[in-house]
């Protein structure tokens, strides 16, 4: 289940941005919705100018300008130390592709993702003096390291830093230390990503001239987007000149990239879910170094080698990824105990560390809590873990430091290291610290508006075109589409996939719903569902079609199914609440329950769907512990599948008696007590 989030329309602010600047009502409806209001943050967001600010108005970039300008002029062998992800990555290529082509000694240096992990260390630094390195560029990392630095300089080595993330309370002792998120900037904006900042760099070090925007705004734009930083302000004009620069690249490795990815349409969603994670699979399973190169490389033949291996690597991740994520959901069908806890924590021997943060974004999804998943591998292990928005993960594993090795990351994603030893200890004190929660904030969908189907047209895709590039902070517009008849659907691709055609009035749709395994809706249902929309052309004709996100059945509610469901999980493990859980269900609650599941047959349901089909006022609490009895009875077989229920109904002989049922007697026995 996902709780639609769907912001209250100002009205009157759309008739005023309709009437005052002569946008579109569609248009001005979703600059409303966004909060971009006035005139001028109008003008800059829809706006094509693709000039960047001053970057030496940035604190330091002075500093790092002049240092590595000497540094060229002295031909002082120069390093740039970048990352193994498509961030650091691409602001290595455009960094080292840029001192390169302006004749410094330069060479690059990315570390081990799995024996040297994130950032500078001193066996690198120890390297880098052998291969008499002057000055050390760091990249997309940099800020955090103090002693590193230290020791760089305590060996003649000085480092400009150029990173993103957020600094500790000292900053490193480097000649520049450019980070627009230190407490001293003033600078107005801060959300770059790594190949932002380098970005930012090269154009400082070349006087603003714009050619510098055009030659590297394509490696730039697919660092921002991987890096999923805010598509706002200056980022907004980095990709969307960076998506104009792919379309046209001169850069023979990324032509092949495109290609071997099956990359029709350039787009930030296609540098999101094709283009990044084969960039990323370097880094993962394979050498980093091979990403660079192909960036770098103006041999046709290397290019296309480069290219296979990476796609080789993304399907190899892809299948470990699968396999990780098969094996967590058949621990969670032989132990479904392990979902009633707010987190998710799941370890394993065998789990490639390098996959495990994607694998975690997966499970939050399909079970909508936060979740980590952690990698046995040896004495110390690795974890990553993704959230839900309105918890902070970051806080909750700062409860745990002690058991902890290193630890990062914000509230949406961490990362750590941790002893075997202490993985069991972990898990309970983790939970323990979502369970002072009256509730687990709701996993959510952010649905931007709800469209009437009958006012839908192909206009509104051109005038969503003026939004792109989508992304974090600016993402694709979901609507929402209520009380929609299922009137017809049909299994396509193979049976991968959903048709499904809906009706409201006069108004008939035709929408897509990919990756299908069950579907718990019958025809003539009343939906509510989520969607995106884009424009198909088919034989020269044009027309829209609507990809959906989200169903539930139409006038169920949502958010208090959700809550209630977290009712049930906390008292299934043996926390019992008096005002949530004194909530006994009555025979006839019980025969309303059972004579619906028999007479329906039905294959499978959500949680919520059965809830509504039932009817009446029980409650998803109710519910869920009537199942419980009627299995432990015998009545039913039953499992759970995250929001889905698997039911069968067993031949039953002569009364039973419910007291029977151990759950019942401990359920009333607690109510009793109370």
């Amino acid at each position: 289940m996902k709780d639609w989030s769907v912001p209250e329309l100002d009205k009157e602010m759309v008739r005023r941005m309709n009437a005052q600047y002569g946008l579109p009502v569609f248009t001005s409806m979703l600059l409303t919705i966004r909060g971009i209001t006035e005139k001028e943050e109008i003008e800059k967001f829809l706006s094509q100018d693709s000039v960047l600010d001053d970057p030496l108005l940035i604190k330091d970039m002075d500093k790092a300008v002049s240092r590595i300008r000497r540094a060229i002029d002295n031909e002082e062998k120069i390093c740039v130390y970048g990352d193994y992800d498509c961030d650091g990555v691409t602001s290595t290529a455009i960094l080292f592709s840029y001192l390169e082509s302006v004749f410094a000694d330069v060479m690059f240096y990315i570390p081990d993702r799995n024996s040297e992990g994130y950032g500078m260390n001193k066996a690198a630094v120890d390297h880098l003096k052998e291969k008499n390195v002057d000055l050390i560029i760091t990249v997309d990392n940099g800020i955090s390291a103090i002693d590193e630095i230290d020791y760089a300089v305590s060996l003649g080595i000085d480092v400009v830093v150029t990173d993103h993330h957020k600094p500790l309370d000292i900053l490193p002792n480097a000649a520049a230390v450019v980070d627009p998120h230190r407490v001293d900037e003033t600078y107005s904006y801060r959300d770059y990503s790594g190949t932002g900042l380098a970005l930012k760099l090269i154009y400082a070090l070349e006087d603003n001239n714009y050619s510098i925007i055009e030659n590297y705004s394509d490696l730039a734009a697919m660092g921002t987007v991987a890096d999923i930083v805010p598509l706002t302000g200056e980022n907004r004009k980095i990709v969307k000149n960076g998506l104009f620069a792919l379309k046209n690249t001169e850069r023979i490795g990324l032509s092949e990239l495109i290609e071997k990815a099956g990359v029709s349409d350039i787009s930030s969603g296609a540098i999101g879910f094709k283009l990044g994670p084969r960039i990323n699979a370097a880094g993962r399973l394979g050498n980093p170094y091979d990403a660079v190169e192909l960036f770098l490389t103006e041999d046709e033949a290397a290019a296309s080698e480069k290219a296979d291996v990476l796609c080789s690597l993304n399907s190899e991740r892809q299948s470990i990824e699968t396999d990780i994520f098969e094996s967590i959901n058949e621990t969670i069908r032989k132990d479904p105990a392990i979902t009633n806890n707010r987190i998710i924590v799941l370890s394993s021997p065998g789990w490639n560390a390098g996959v495990v943060g994607i694998v975690s974004s997966r499970v939050t999804e399909k079970y909508g809590k936060p979740s980590i998943i952690i990698s046995e591998d040896g004495e110390v292990c690795k974890g990553s873990g993704r959230s839900v928005e309105g918890f902070s993960l970051f806080e909750a594993i700062l409860e745990c430091s002690d058991l902890l090795e290193k630890k990062g990351g914000h509230p949406m994603a961490v990362g750590f290291s941790i002893k075997k030893e202490n993985i069991q200890k972990f898990i309970k004190r983790i939970n323990d610290y979502a369970d002072k929660l009256e509730y687990m904030p709701l996993y959510k969908i952010n649905v931007d508006c709800r469209l009437n189907p009958g006012t839908i047209v192909l206009d509104m895709i051109d005038q969503l075109k003026r939004f792109e590039p989508f992304g974090s902070g600016n993402p694709e517009p979901i609507f929402g589409l209520v009380n929609m008849r299922l009137d017809k659907m049909s299994f396509v691709g193979g049976g991968k996939h959903l048709r499904m055609s809906v009706s409201r009035g006069n108004a008939h749709l035709t929408l897509m719903k990919f990756s299908v395994d069950e579907f718990p809706y019958r025809e003539g249902d009343i939906l509510d569902l989520a969607v995106n929309i884009k424009r198909n052309e088919y034989m020269g004709k044009e027309s829209l079609s609507f990809y959906v996100k989200d169903i539930h059945i139409s006038n169920s509610d949502i958010k208090k199914e959700m809550y209630e469901l977290q009712d049930y999980e906390i008292y299934k493990k043996g926390i019992f609440i008096k005002k949530k859980h004194s909530k006994f269900p009555d025979r006839s609650e019980f025969a309303a329950v059972y004579r619906f599941i028999r007479n329906d047959r039905g294959e499978c349901y959500t949680i919520s769907s059965l809830h509504h089909r039932i009817g009446g006022d029980m409650g998803v609490f109710k519910l869920m512990i009537i199942l419980d009895i009627m299995s432990e009875l015998h009545f039913i077989q039953y499992h759970r599948d995250a929001d889905m229920l698997y039911i069968n109904i067993c031949e039953v002989s002569g009364k039973t008696d419910l007291r029977s049922s151990e759950i019942y007697r401990k359920l009333e026995e607690e109510i009793r007590n109370a």
